[in-house]
């Protein structure tokens, strides 16, 4: 009789964790286990965590406390995703489960024999299991289908960057090159390490005579694709776009660096009009924050170059992150980044509070923001985001909604 797994996913916004899940579901397959759903009949259960955030770590946690209690005896319990190299602390004051971390997920095989390595599976497609529990991507996808059962109106370009099961993930890189201060992901993910184009481009080209018409490359930040191995993303997307087949091409996440320093090679595959869309996590419109976060670009530079994309190329749409309540923000450095909303071609932002992660060089500054101001600071730009961005009110108008809705700036 086969043994059985279950699946308890957390509501995070991570594409790169999906995919760590789906390998691991695809490893538990091989080695001869049959999926269910239901945690207290299961002989094996895998948890998802996301420790981003406070609020994400917190929901983490619930889920260890909901599978401690409603565990099968004798069932083994795993806990994949950053949590476990985030906040290892917390991890082990609350549950004694095995941890899967992204870079010791190999650990898997001691655990679970198999014919099979887990380097061999490929976690290329999604379903809706992976984001039923959070309800921000299930309402994008719902949209998305929306549009598409209407052939003749254009998707809104703030649907772009929303994960679809018809699209095919190939992860080209893990990690990243950056030192940002208010970061701990790097700790789960590590230093960028790229995929050879060999393997990437074999993967697509296969994608592509199955039939599928949008590849999302996936990755912690794309733009440093290759610094790894002596190449870099230009190199990458100009051998994909070699391969024969009417295909289209969305990039997770491309660190505003590295959009900045590749541009000019970049500009002439953007023309195709075979690169959809990307996020360019630009953080804040204030110098000052900037450099306090590690991140090494100016505000100026950012904006000038995700403005020549949008304006000058073929590429569809480019999203962001803004964070508000960084360590020391000002309502002078807050209404700098507001005012990206009108300065910058951004076409949909998430805006995150700040949440100190646990030992990062960010918690050791003063002046911390109150979560009162944090909030209002980021409902204050997402009204006025939705105004502009989604269904195109004028400055004045969506200013002035705003202000009624919020007060002034502060």
């Amino acid at each position: 009789m086969s043994k059985s797994f279950a699946f308890v996913n957390s509501t995070h916004p991570c594409t790169e964790l999906v995919l760590d899940m789906k390998k691991i579901e695809g490893y538990l397959d091989k080695a001869g286990y049959l999926r269910i759903e239901e945690v207290s009949q299961a002989d094996l259960v895998v948890i998802s965590t996301c420790a981003f955030d406070q609020h994400y770590e917190d929901d983490g946690v619930s889920l260890i406390e909901l599978v401690k209690k409603n565990m099968k005896k004798g069932a083994k319990v795993m806990v994949a995703g950053c949590l476990s190299k985030i906040n290892p602390d917390r991890f082990e004051e609350v549950c004694d489960f095995i941890p899967l971390a992204p870079r010791e997920m190999e650990k898997i095989e001691e655990i679970i024999p198999s014919d099979v390595r887990l380097d061999s599976i490929s976690a290329n497609i999604v379903s809706i299991k992976e984001y039923e529990s959070n309800s921000l991507f299930m309402t994008g996808i719902r949209l998305k289908k929306l549009f598409r059962a209407l052939p003749l109106l254009e998707p809104p370009t703030w649907l772009d960057t929303v994960p679809m099961t018809d699209w095919f993930f190939v992860r080209a890189a893990t990690g990243c090159a950056g030192v940002c201060s208010y970061c701990a992901i790097k700790r789960a993910r590590g230093h960028v390490t790229s995929e050879p184009i060999e393997l990437v481009v074999k993967q697509i080209s296969e994608a592509v005579k199955d039939g599928y018409k949008e590849i999302s490359l996936a990755g912690d930040d794309l733009g440093c694709y290759g610094s790894d191995m002596g190449s870099d993303l230009p190199t990458l997307l100009t051998e994909i776009l070699k391969l024969p087949g009417d295909f289209l091409i969305n990039v997770r996440f491309i660190e505003p660096t590295w959009l900045i320093r590749y541009l000019d090679k970049l500009m002439p595959i953007f023309e195709t009009g075979r690169i959809t869309s990307f996020c360019a996590p630009i953080q804040t419109g204030s110098q000052r924050l900037l450099d306090a976060m590690k991140r090494d670009y100016t505000v100026e530079d950012a904006v000038d170059a995700i403005n020549t994309v949008v304006q000058k190329s073929k590429v569809r749409s480019i999203s962001s992150n803004c964070m508000v309540g960084f360590p020391g923000e000002t309502a002078e450095d807050f209404e700098l980044s507001y005012d990206l909303l009108s300065s910058c071609d951004i076409n949909m932002y998430q805006v995150l509070k700040y949440a100190g992660r646990p030992d990062t060089p960010s918690e050791k500054l003063d002046n911390k923001v109150s979560e009162e101001l944090k909030d209002n600071r980021r409902n204050r730009f997402l009204t006025k985001m939705k105004l502009r961005k989604f269904v195109h009110v004028p400055e004045f108008i969506a200013e002035k909604w705003t202000t009624l809705r919020h007060g002034p700036l502060r």
